[in-house]
This record gives C-alpha cells, sequence and structure tokens, in this order.
C-alpha cells in the first residue's frame, strides 16, 4: 500500500516551548512519520519557535525593505515554507523570476528571553539570503540548499522586554557567475523555502553558528557486533562576561530512553570564549545494528552544564553499522555483501515547487521505502532535515551530494562557494547513520563553456580534489562520490580516478543508442578501472500517461533521426525492464539508483509535460506509474499489479480483412515477486505464466469493443495470496472503414505520431498509418521520412502538446475511406520548426540566441477537404504564432463511395499537419 498525500497542509505550531535538558529523551516516541513539524536536531531540546506564520513577502528591492518603520501592508500575508516560483515556472512565457525577494515579520521579546541567547535558524532559502533586525544586518548565507543560522541576542535586547522587533531577510534567487550550482536541470525557486526557527540557549552553549550544525559530532570508532565504541566531539561556547567551567556529559540512551552508556568531561572556557572536547565512551557491548532491515536507533544527548542553573543540550542520532565499496564484490553492511538499490529524490512537487511540509518529505520517504529501495541518492543537493531524520528511522541509506552542477567558473570565490557548501553539508548532516556517501560534483563536464578558457579541465580536477580532500578530512567515516556523464574526459583528465566511489549517469536507449548497450558499457569500464567502485547514479526515460506504445521497443530511427517522441509509458517500462536485467547479472556494482522516483519541475523542459522532467517512478503528485510497481516486484516486495492503470482506455485497429467486431490483442504486462501469475479475462483465464528474474510476466488479451475486465491472483513467496483488477475501456475501430457491421463514429488521429494519445475526455487517438485502400491514412511519397516531432518547445495555450508537438509533413493527401454521410472533419496545425528538430525542413534561419523564429511567409500551403477549398495560402505563423496551435473545422459529404480525401498542396515549403479528427454527424 503506498501512502497517500494528505488533502490538507500539516498543522503548523507556534509556541514557545522547551525541555529540560536532564530529562529522559521522549521524542523518539515520536517517530519522524507522525509529526507534521519536526524541529532539527540543532533546535530540538532546546527553548524554540516554529516562526512559521505572520510573515509578509514583496518580490523585488522595494526602498527600506529591512527598515522596522516601513509600511509592509501592502505586502503579500505568507506561511513559511514558502517559493515565489510555484506558478510562473509553469508557464509559457519563457524563464521564470530569478531576482531578489523579501520577508518580514515581528519576533517578540519576552521574558523568557531576556537572559538567553537568542538565533534565527534557517533551513534553507535560496540562494543568497541576508537577515536584517530592525534595519541592522546580522549575517547572511550564500548557497540554496544547507542550513545557517544567525544570532539576534543583542537587537532582541535593544528593544526591551514586550516589545517587537522586525526581522527582515532578503532572499535572492539570481543568477550568480561565482554562486553554484551555474546550471542544471531543474527549477531554481526562489524564496524561504524550508522552515525558520526562532531558538534559544543559556549563555553556556554548543555552538550554534559552526556552520549551522548541531555542535555535536557523534562517530564509532569501533563497530562490530559483539562491540560499539561512540565518539562524541563539540565546541562549547561562552557568551557570558565571566570565566566558566563547563561540565559535558554525552550518554547513549536506547530505543526505550534508557541509558546504556555515559561519559563526562569538563571544559575551562573564559568569558567570551570557546573550547572544544572530545569524550570516548565506554563499549556499548552487543549493540543492536542498523540497517535497512531494522534501523534500530539510539541516541545521544550531550548536555552542556555551566553550574550556574543553565544546561544546554543537543541530541543526536546513532545507529550502530559499518560499511564497505569494494571494486569486485560491491557495497558491504555490517560485514555482508549488501548490493544497495534505489532510486533519486527532488524536493519538488509540480506546482508547488520546493516548498514542501516536513509532512511532504516523510510521506515522499515512507513511498520510497514502499517501493523496496535500500538506498536514495539526494539529488542534487543536500535536503530538508525532516529527510535525514526519516531516512534515519525508516531504514534507507544516503548518498548526499553538494550542488555542483554541469559547469564551473573559474575564480576563487566559486571554488571557496563550493567548498564551504560541502563543509556546510558534512557538518550539519553528520550524525545521521543513514548517510553512507558524500557526493561533490555531478555531470560538472557536461555544459563545457565556449570557448573554453584555457586549463579549464584543470581546474575542475583541482577543485574535485579540494572538495574530496575536504569530506576526508571533515568525516573520514564515509565513501565520497562524484558522478559524470558518458563522456571519457573524466578518465583521461584523471577526475574520475579521484573519489572513493564513481557514479555514472547513463541513458543507453533514451539519449542515444540502445537500452542493450548499457551493459556492455558497464563491462568495459569495469575491465578498463577496475579499482574503481561503480555506482550507476542515474539511469531513466521520460513518460506521460497520456501517451501509449502498443508494441514498444527502442526508439526508432525515422527521418535519419531517433524519435524522442516515444514518452510513452510503454517504452519507459521496457527501458527500466532492460536495465534492471542488466543490472542483475553484474552483481558488482556498488549501487544503482534510478532517475528520478516523481516527477519534478525543470522549467526549460520542452517534452510532451513542458516545465517538468518525465522520468519519474510515479507522477509529481505522487500517483504510482507502472515501473514503481516493476521496482517492488523486483525488489521483492509482496506485490502483483496489472499495468493498466494509467492505460485504461484503449483503441485498436481490427485484423486485416476482418468483418464485424472482432476481438485486437494487445500486451498485457504483470509485475508480481510471486512465481507465477493467472490472468483472467471477462473471469476466463488467460493462462498461468512464470515470472522472470525482475517480477515480469506478460500475455497477449483479446480485448473487445467496450469494458474488459481483467483479474489476477497469485501466491506470494510467504504464502499470501495475492490478486488485483483493472478494468479497460476498449474503442474497435474497423480495418475497413465503411464495413456496416461497425457503423463509423468517430476517428481521431495524431499525425506523425507513433505513440497513441488519450485527451481529457478520453478519447484515443491513434498512431498514424500510411493510406492503404478502404482503410485510412497518409497518402505521401516516403511515408518514413514524413515523421516529425517538435522537441525544442512547448505548445502556446495548450495543454494538448503531445497531440501537436508530433507532426506529419511533406503529404499529399489524408484519405478515409469512410461510409456514404455528413462527416465534421478538425485539422489541427502548429508551426513546429524548431532547432533540431526531428524530420525537420531545415531552412529557417537560427536566431543568434540559437532558437529558430519562422518567419511570416516562409510556410505556405492549402488545403481542401474532397476538393473544396479550406484554408487558400495558410500560413501558421501569420495566423497564430510559432508553437501555437491553429484548429479548424469543416464539414463535408462522403458520396458515392468516395470517402473523404482532405488534400495538402504546397505553396511554399512543406504542409504540416499534427491531428485528423473526423466524426459522422448524419
Amino acid at each position: 500500500m503506498i501512502p497517500t498525500q494528505e488533502p490538507t497542509g500539516p498543522r503548523r505550531r507556534s509556541v514557545l516551548t522547551g525541555m529540560a535538558a536532564g530529562a529522559a529523551l521522549s521524542v523518539l516516541a515520536q517517530p519522524a512519520y507522525a509529526q507534521n513539524r519536526r524541529p532539527p536536531q540543532a533546535t530540538r531540546q532546546r527553548d524554540r519557535e516554529l516562526l512559521g506564520e505572520g510573515w509578509r513577502h514583496m518580490l523585488g528591492d522595494p526602498a527600506g525593505a529591512q527598515q522596522p518603520g516601513l509600511d509592509a501592508a501592502v505586502w503579500q500575508p505568507v506561511s513559511i515554507p514558502h517559493t515565489w516560483n510555484a506558478e510562473d515556472s509553469l508557464d509559457d512565457t519563457p524563464g521564470f523570476y530569478r531576482g531578489p525577494g523579501w520577508y518580514r515579520r515581528s519576533v517578540k521579546m519576552t521574558g523568557a528571553l531576556k537572559k538567553k541567547r537568542v538565533f534565527l535558524y534557517f533551513e534553507g532559502a535560496f540562494q543568497v539570503a541576508d537577515v536584517y533586525v530592525d534595519g541592522e544586518r546580522v549575517g547572511g548565507h550564500v548557497g540554496g540548499y544547507t542550513a545557517f543560522s544567525v544570532e539576534i541576542t543583542d537587537q532582541l535586547r535593544r528593544v526591551g522586554p514586550g516589545k517587537d522587533a522586525v526581522v527582515a531577510v532578503r532572499v535572492d534567487n539570481t543568477h550568480m557567475d561565482d554562486v553554484p550550482p551555474y546550471s542544471g536541470d531543474w527549477t531554481y525557486y526562489g524564496g524561504l523555502y524550508r522552515n525558520v526557527w526562532l531558538v534559544a540557549t543559556d549563555e553556556v552553549h554548543l555552538d550554534v553558528l559552526d556552520h549551522a550544525s548541531p555542535g555535536v559530532r557523534v562517530d564509532t570508532p569501533v563497530a562490530t557486533a559483539s562491540q560499539a565504541t561512540v565518539r562524541v566531539r563539540g565546541r562549547v561556547v561562552n557568551d557570558s562576561a565571566r570565566a566558566e567551567t563547563a561540565q559535558v556529559r554525552a550518554t547513549v540512551l536506547d530505543a526505550d530512553g534508557r541509558t546504556v552508556v555515559e561519559a563526562r568531561t569538563e571544559v575551562r572556557l573564559g568569558a567570551g570564549t570557546a573550547g572544544e572536547f572530545e569524550l570516548r565512551l565506554p563499549a556499548i557491548v552487543r549493540p543492536h545494528l542498523w540497517s535497512p532491515e531494522s534501523p534500530y536507533l539510539y541516541q545521544v544527548a550531550t548536555v552542556v552544564d555551566s553550574g550556574q542553573g543553565g544546561r544546554d543540550r543537543v541530541d543526536s542520532p546513532l545507529g550502530v553499522r559499518w560499511f564497505s565499496a569494494d571494486p569486485a564484490t560491491g557495497f558491504s553492511l555490517n560485514g555482508q555483501a549488501y548490493p544497495l538499490r534505489g532510486t533519486n529524490r527532488h524536493q519538488d512537487i509540480v506546482g508547488r515547487g520546493n516548498a514542501l511540509t516536513d509532512a511532504d518529505h516523510i510521506r515522499d520517504l515512507e513511498i520510497i521505502k514502499a517501493m523496496g529501495a535500500n538506498v536514495i541518492r539526494l539529488a542534487h543537493y543536500p535536503q530538508a532535515p525532516a529527510v535525514l531524520e526519516a531516512a534515519d528511522e525508516l531504514g534507507l541509506l544516503l548518498w548526499e551530494e553538494a550542488p555542483m552542477v554541469n559547469r564551473a567558473t573559474m575564480t576563487q570565490a566559486f571554488v571557496d562557494n563550493h567548498l564551504n557548501n560541502i563543509r556546510d553539508m558534512v557538518r550539519q548532516h553528520h550524525n545521521h547513520p543513514s548517510i553512507v556517501v558524500w557526493g561533490t560534483m555531478n555531470e560538472i563536464l557536461l555544459r563545457l563553456p565556449s570557448p573554453q578558457p584555457a586549463g579549464y579541465v584543470e581546474f575542475i580536477h583541482d577543485m574535485l580534489r579540494q572538495g574530496d580532500e575536504l569530506v576526508r578530512a571533515e568525516d573520514a567515516t564515509r565513501l565520497t562520490a562524484m558522478v559524470g556523464h558518458q563522456a571519457a574526459l573524466y578518465n583521461t583528465s584523471g577526475i574520475a580516478d579521484i573519489p572513493m566511489v564513481w557514479g555514472w549517469n547513463l541513458y543507453h536507449g533514451w539519449y542515444g543508442g540502445k537500452a542493450e548497450q548499457f551493459g556492455p558499457y558497464l563491462d568495459a569500464e569495469h575491465a578498463a578501472h577496475p579499482e574503481r567502485v561503480l555506482w550507476i547514479s542515474e539511469f531513466g526515460a521520460d513518460s506521460d500517461p497520456r501517451l501509449h506504445r502498443v508494441v514498444p521497443g527502442d526508439l526508432p530511427r525515422l527521418a535519419g533521426y531517433a524519435n524522442y517522441q516515444d514518452q510513452s509509458i510503454e517504452f519507459q517500462q521496457y527501458y527500466l525492464e532492460s536495465y534492471l536485467r542488466q543490472i542483475d547479472e553484474r552483481p558488482w556494482l556498488a549501487g544503482t539508483t534510478y532517475w528520478s522516483q516523481f516527477d519534478f519541475g525543470s522549467e526549460s523542459r520542452t517534452g510532451s509535460v513542458p516545465h517538468v522532467n518525465t522520468k519519474g517512478l510515479m507522477l509529481s503528485d505522487r500517483t504510482p506509474k507502472p515501473v514503481y510497481h516493476l521496482m517492488q516486484a523486483w525488489r521483492g516486495v509482496d506485490v502483483l499489479h496489472i499495468a493498466t492503470d494509467l492505460w485504461d482506455h484503449r483503441a485498436g485497429i481490427g485484423p486485416d480483412g476482418a468483418a464485424g467486431y472482432q476481438p485486437v490483442e494487445q500486451t498485457v504486462t504483470v509485475y508480481s515477486n510471486a512465481a507465477e501469475v493467472e490472468l483472467f479475462l471477462g473471469g476466463v483465464s488467460l493462462g498461468v505464466r512464470p515470472t522472470d528474474s525482475i517480477g515480469y510476466a506478460a500475455w497477449m488479451v483479446p480485448f473487445v469493443h467496450g469494458t474488459n475486465v481483467l483479474s489476477a491472483t497469485a501466491t506470494s513467496p510467504s504464502g499470501d495470496r495475492l490478486s488485483d483488477e483493472a478494468i479497460v475501456d476498449f474503442t474497435y475501430h474497423a480495418p475497413l472503414l465503411a464495413d456496416p457491421e461497425v457503423p463509423f463514429e468517430r476517428l481521431a488521429v495524431s499525425t506523425g505520431a507513433i505513440v497513441q494519445y488519450t485527451d481529457p475526455d478520453g478519447t484515443v487517438w491513434v498512431e498514424d498509418r500510411e493510406y492503404t485502400p478502404g482503410a485510412w491514412g497518409a497518402v505521401a511519397p516516403d511515408f518514413t521520412a514524413g515523421y516529425g516531432w517538435m522537441k525544442n518547445n512547448w505548445v502556446n495555450g495548450s495543454d494538448e502538446d503531445p497531440l501537436y508537438q508530433t507532426y506529419r509533413k511533406g503529404m499529399s493527401a489524408y484519405r478515409f475511406d469512410v461510409p456514404d454521410g455528413a462527416y465534421e472533419v478538425t485539422l489541427r496545425m502548429a508551426e513546429i520548426t524548431s532547432v533540431g528538430d526531428v524530420g525537420g525542413d531545415g531552412y529557417a534561419v537560427p536566431a543568434p540566441d540559437g532558437t529558430v523564429q519562422v518567419p511570416v511567409g516562409w510556410r505556405i500551403f492549402d488545403v481542401a477537404v474532397n476538393g473544396a477549398p479550406v484554408e487558400t495560402g495558410l500560413d501558421l505563423v501569420a495566423k497564430v504564432g510559432q508553437h501555437t496551435p491553429y484548429d479548424v473545422t469543416t464539414t463535408v459529404t462522403a458520396a458515392g463511395g468516395a470517402g473523404i480525401e482532405i488534400a495538402f498542396a504546397p505553396v511554399k515549403n512543406l504542409p504540416v499537419v499534427s491531428a485528423i479528427d473526423v466524426r459522422r454527424t448524419a
């Protein structure tokens, strides 16, 4: 069962709370998935207030925005998390707002805060932030994906008890050459998109300002099944005006809050100074081990007592586990071979951007866990505290990554910001047992600058080396990693030799080649570099639940191009089935992570769902695609799934020469971890089939016109009975349109398409075909050469992009040999020529920015239906502009058995049409 998204947002708490530092830990009784707003480790045991409500927001740089006297009544009321790009990143205007925005709210100086040190803790702001209190800048942060904290003690004391201070935060998501990531295939949503906390400590406290870390580092220098030794390190700050001797106690608590081991030390501190400590606790005998199957968590409570009645406490999760990675045997956990198989995750819900609640994050990890994954790559940046804590508790291993993607700027400022991102990430998330890999870069040579500066690759090599060395210095207990796309330069430059784990993002069969080439490529890499630990960090294919292919296979070459229009659900299934079988044949792969768990926002994307990367195993609203259930079956989760849930409206053409309604056979795939499955149609068995190594079985199902009820039964490996049911509405089209036993009503054709398209009304627009007498199709001198797809632009003003993006060009006519009668014919067209246009005409002149601007008068053609002119001198650009739908409807009478002929005559360049809809009216 897959957890569903709650219909309303989680409850927001805004009360000041606290917990006595010496009290037994109670938060363990509240697992992450039971909490809507969970304080991060750095704030949990301290007095704190969630600053979620009461904010006002304004885009731009209004004068005096930071000043307390500003009248902000016209500013927009918002709650945090918030982004200002949730909507404009999805519209038809290229680009989205990238610039400054301001947030303001008041904070009251209560009596409880009078003798406290007070901080603001921001879990994340994209991507450069400056914080002001009553007009005074108190700090800021560069980097959009890690937390930061600022102290506001003096400013609050200045306003006095019972009075308000105004907090103003300027956030800026402008592209800045010196701030990574330089670019990336996702939307850079601006705003205060994660929680903001007010945190109070005593004068002597664990460091709050050390890169917003918990102030404590916990690790296990010795971890075995028989014993574990815990080391606790940290930094104590004395903000008082007198010397102090701080007593530091670290206690390991079991899952029930009972003391297991503890140790103490003291730190002598002068006024206004800080000091570090290190504690090695007595060994834990026969510890509970942490693993995805048994994610047992201890808790380490670190308490600082100043002896003046003040205490500070930070709790850190402790999972006792050890791991390693070997080039020949792959990944091992707790001394056993443990292949890591999972997925990638972006912090994104289309329509809401990155402003997710803790409940959203936790639900996502529950979904991934239910899929059977044991690892997640957090791509391409550090994620919210709730994500890390849920992974600890649910039992999901993590690869967390610094936001360094595609290319770099050759400046010291860029390098410094990159290294600071790494330092933030490691210090903030060091204590999470779920993390096993720190990634430092992704596909950094994908977008080489042009012209390429001298020494650029060497610069990247050196920056990677610095980042890798920094990770090892900050945390010697984890693996370091980097990811490359399929390019030899990573090998020849020596870049791939630096990290402990090398990840390849491989898309054989999607961005060129065939799916079957994936395994041989890996074998060649493994043979050439036997010393490397290899991880497949990305592999995937786009899919759109409106698009379906009756017989999936490798992307065809039409008009000399790989036809990327096949963004069908079935191609994604075909692709992933092939990859999983090849992965199983290579157990030496340390890890494999599919790209991506969920569809996510990427504003510049121009596929069938514009502004969205649709490679997800699930839709953005967390609806599973069939491949989600394939992953479950592959991972051994008890599942039986008939993979038709997103293809419940089908259409097909009867066998050649058939008369009357006949069954039409189409493939139905079932995924299950059971050894065998029986499939039924209308209660009649279609036979028992064994599942293969990845949980796949398939039948040719004889669909009939109307409602078809499918059901399946199986027995799980544990002996449980499994069942599933699906209903498919099937539309039958006669092979001879004038067949009197199959009255013609309507035929909708997606011209130039190799896939079927289901529109919002449930009508199935069938794939294109060449004309044969008695049937229908295109009349063209070279049918294959006439396929085309607009891959570099979306369609303006329409949600039916896939219907217009595919097109046929250069045909002389379409014929429909319908019976005599009255008909309505609708032609749907768009001027589709663009750079890289598959099957494009190649005559348009590229503009300076690399796009193609088709001028008025460039393409002109005539359209006639049964000899009657419908459009004369049609110029789509003149009519509606480029990449914009133009529909024309006419009526026609078919008589004398002549059917309907839609003639296209070129005046200048080749005529085009994207879809044809023929309906009988009488």
